[in-house]
């Protein structure tokens, strides 16, 4: 079914968009509209321990667009070099088979217009929430947590293969999602810088898994729609989305010979639906909010004598922003309920986030800012402080310095990393 479905994604790809492309081709000789390039190199730090420097990497990233009569393209790609990973290092045989040399593309797809709308066709990634760096609304694109919790999401998004249709309708813009193939979340890989018990499997010593090929959610599709509009003086959203889990589920199925507990690993489907909305509330204040509600969200339980918990999930969010000089200001209240949380779940019944962020310009844009504390209480249990500055000294040279500062216990988020301080740098030529 995967198969067919991808086949059909792509045939409706080349209908719509290689005549066009054909045409472009005659016209352009090949030649974008728009492109520009930077190499750069980067490293990081740990501010702890011995072998501190964790991170020697070249790194190329380019972006190319075109567009003719009724359509375009977009292609955005980045190519990355660990030399960290070369020789003698701390890591893993399969950490550095995975980060020594990787490439990926940001998005790639091509656009075509469709009556007064249009439809894409390619890897995409699609924000639907306005929440700064959380995730209630944002569930299509999964994530990439090789560089841990902190990347920004723009730098830790998997593009995914989908057709998009979006239409306006009056004052609202209406739109739907086929995302043709399942991609799931990347956690770090075991022996890497950033793995940590937060992204564990279960340990061999007491759970055998037992995973059969096509059952455990590794193909899919999942479906999507959303409406954006103004209802009054509010900035309005509705979505729905019929996905399967990005993080694996491990469900019960009874005990092996050597007397462990045999898991198959799942990656269920759900049904979300959720809202946002924003308000201009005057004196530079803007006011933001966005729930999303989740049915047969399913959460391991290897107490359970067959399966996996089944329970319906809410998340929520209040966001306060303010326009302060040159500085956007924001304040943040998310918070994660199971509401039917069994004992021996493996997630929280409750998870609150707080974050407090500053983002500013500076220097006719020369020097950009971004300050964030984040934490969930009680704040000495779990905590993150964290700064990241790019400057630009001319306009082909882009230099950047990120720090982040963890605390709390160690079976908390942040607190997993309150020994892994780091401070990164990078130095990009722009061309």
């Amino acid at each position: 079914m995967p198969g067919t479905i991808n086949r059909i994604a792509w045939a409706m790809w080349a209908c719509v968009a290689a005549p066009a492309a054909v045409a472009a081709l005659e016209v352009d000789d090949l030649k974008p509209d728009y492109a520009d390039a930077e190499i750069g190199v980067a490293t990081a730090l740990r501010l702890h321990g011995d072998d501190q420097v964790t991170q020697k990497a070249v790194y190329f990233k380019a972006n190319l667009e075109d567009n003719w009569d009724g359509g375009y393209y977009k292609a955005k790609g980045r190519v990355r070099y660990d030399a960290r990973y070369d020789g003698n290092n701390p890591y893993s045989e399969r950490a550095r088979e995975k980060y020594r040399f990787d490439a990926d593309w940001r998005h790639l797809y091509v656009g075509h217009s469709l009556g007064d709308g249009e439809v894409t066709v390619g890897w995409q990634q699609v924000v639907w929430g306005r929440a700064d760096e959380l995730r209630v609304l944002d569930q299509i694109n999964p994530l990439d947590y090789r560089d841990g919790l902190t990347p920004l999401l723009e730098d830790s998004r998997i593009a995914v293969p989908m057709v998009r249709v979006t239409q306006p309708v009056g004052e609202w813009e209406l739109e739907a999602l086929w995302i043709t193939d399942f991609v799931k979340n990347q956690p770090p890989v075991a022996g890497s810088e950033f793995a940590a018990p937060l992204f564990a499997a279960p340990d061999p010593e007491y759970f055998l898994l037992d995973s059969k090929p096509g059952y455990d959610g590794d193909k899919g599709y999942a479906y999507g729609l959303s409406a954006n509009g103004r209802i009054g003086a509010v900035d309005t959203s509705f979505v729905a989305l019929s996905a399967r889990q990005q993080d694996p589920v491990y469900a019960v199925e009874g005990l092996a010979d050597d007397g462990r507990t045999r898991l198959q690993r799942q990656f269920p489907r759900y049904t979300m639906g959720g809202a946002g909305l924003a308000i201009d509330a005057g004196h530079s204040i803007v006011v933001r909010s966005e729930i999303a509600w989740f049915d047969n969200w399913r959460v391991t339980n290897p107490t359970r004598a067959y399966g996996a918990d089944s329970t319906s999930m809410v998340k929520s969010l209040l966001g306060v922003d303010y326009l302060w000089r040159d500085w956007l200001i924001s304040a943040q209240w998310q918070e994660q309920v199971l509401l039917d949380w069994q004992d021996g779940m493996l997630q929280d019944k409750r998870e609150p986030l707080f974050t407090l962020s500053a983002e500013g310009t500076h220097w006719q844009d020369r020097l950009k800012s971004r300050l964030v504390a984040a934490a969930s209480p009680p704040l000495k249990d779990n905590a993150l402080l964290q700064g990241i500055f790019t400057y630009k000294p001319v306009d082909y040279i882009k230099l950047g310095l990120e720090v982040d500062v963890f605390f709390g216990k160690p079976d908390r988020a942040f607190g997993e990393y309150s020994k892994r301080d780091q401070v990164r740098l990078s130095a990009g030529y722009l061309f």
